[in-house]
């Protein structure tokens, strides 16, 4: 089952729920406030990185390349 995000549109509170892919996720309560006017949003994802990437910018800081 997937992890989907919802934001509030009472208070801003962004939160997840694991949901199954049939179930639309409507009127979901916030966990702050508890108002069910919930919106989808765009999830992102964080990925590893590679050798390539590290190689990719041996100046920047905390790159991987050694440069500061």
């Amino acid at each position: 089952m997937p992890i989907y995000e919802y934001r509030c549109t009472a208070c801003g509170t962004v939160f997840a729920r694991l949901q199954s892919i049939s179930n639309p996720g409507k009127d979901l309560p916030c966990p702050k406030c508890e108002c069910t006017d919930t919106e989808r949003v765009l999830s992102t994802f964080a990925a590893g990185s590679s050798a390539s990437t590290a190689s990719s910018c041996p100046s920047a800081p905390g790159c991987g390349g050694g440069g500061g």
